[in-house]
């Protein structure tokens, strides 16, 4: 009687796992349907910031040549700055991204924060 009672127990144990697996795995599987849908936006995302980055740096060298032109032509006009520090001003919603992992983490952040509501 001991025996039947435990191999009946082991059964159904054994189809309440397999039922979770098969739960599992078909939420895994809508998971990785979304992630194909996402990954074109990914991509162009991740384009639009290496363009962003190559721009950046671009504008710094221009920045850069421009200021040794000038101290090379001897021109003492230098830009005149106000005396007064003005306060940073802070956009609503806008926050700091260092580099390229904190820009892709703040997307995908923002892209579940947006699917929640």
């Amino acid at each position: 009687m001991a025996a039947m009672i435990t191999d009946i127990l082991i059964i159904l144990l054994l189809i309440g796992s397999v039922g979770y697996g098969v739960m599992i795995s078909r939420r895994v599987q809508r998971l990785m349907a979304s992630l194909e849908e996402l990954e074109p936006l990914v991509r162009e995302f991740s384009e639009a910031v290496d363009k962003s980055e190559s721009s950046v740096t671009a504008l710094r060298d221009n920045l850069a040549e421009g200021l040794a032109t000038q101290e090379d032509a001897g021109d003492d006009s230098a830009p005149a700055f106000s005396s007064r520090r003005q306060p940073q001003r802070r956009l609503p919603g806008v926050q700091v991204v260092r580099n390229k992992q904190d820009l892709v983490r703040r997307f995908f952040e923002t892209s579940r924060s947006e699917s929640r509501a």
